[in-house]
């Protein structure tokens, strides 16, 4: 980031918890639920061979997934579990006031901070108005300068790294095991809260003792599916799933 001084004053729109699926810790998704609320599973994979970007950008998807094999073959797969907020976050009232603003998730805090490292804080790309960037406390110039901030966002990177093995293993005691190709799409499985619950207290009781499935990978690209293909890894074509397929890129 340039130096190039950001500043933001939140005005209480609410237009952040509307239209989209917040990623929940894994601690925060047993309190999403327990609130009576609905999660989705968004599940991505790769490889370390067909990786198109930095050592860096690698070694970061790595610290979040969880190698499990596809065919035979190893692949990496992440799992990010979200609170559903897609027609609104059931936590707002009336007037746009979070209900449960001292206990929001990590990634509520954050905002509009970007948790990924390698992702820029650009106003432009966030739903709030334009109003709220013009005045307020600065959030960054060339690093982050909130140490309040700074270590919501460490606990979250950390949450994230350290919560993966579990989500992981929920996904394969619910049976949920196609993954879309990571930068390509994503594969977003909208779970039944008590299944998820029940799978919860499932994964505590077998203290993470949970057998390996095979999985498959879901891209409706021809040139990434005939690279995929080669790898020995297995493709998903059934045409009615039990996921949504949720492209990143025109296919």
């Amino acid at each position: 980031m340039d130096n190039r001084a950001i500043r933001f004053s939140c005005n209480s729109c609410g237009a952040c918890c509307k239209g989209r699926l917040i990623p929940l810790t894994l601690e925060e998704t047993k309190l999403w639920l327990k609130r009576g609320h609905e999660v989705a599973i968004l599940l991505e994979a790769f490889d370390e061979f067909q990786w198109g970007s930095t050592r860096q950008e690698l070694a970061h998807a790595k610290g979040r997934a969880v190698e499990v094999t596809s065919g035979g073959v190893p692949i990496y797969v992440i799992a990010v579990f979200a609170g559903n907020a897609l027609t609104g976050c059931q936590n707002l009232d009336d007037k746009n006031r979070c209900g449960i603003y001292d206990d929001r998730p990590l990634v509520c805090r954050i905002y509009p901070a970007e948790v990924n490292p390698f992702i820029t804080l650009t106003p432009a790309s966030k739903v709030c108005p334009p109003e709220v960037w013009e005045g307020g406390e600065v959030l960054f110039n060339d690093n982050i300068i909130d140490p309040i901030l700074t270590d919501q966002i460490e606990r979250s990177r950390k949450a994230d790294r350290g919560d993966a093995q579990a989500k992981i293993a929920l996904c394969e005691i619910l049976g949920l095991n196609v993954a879309a190709w990571k930068g390509n799409a994503f594969t977003i499985y909208m779970v039944d809260r008590e299944q998820l619950l029940d799978a919860i207290v499932f994964y505590d009781i077998m203290k993470g003792s949970v057998v390996r499935t095979n999985w498959r990978v879901r891209t409706d690209t021809p040139s990434l599916r005939k690279k995929i293909t080669k790898t020995g890894i297995v493709l998903d074509d059934h045409l009615e799933a039990d996921y949504i397929f949720y492209p990143l890129e025109d296919i």
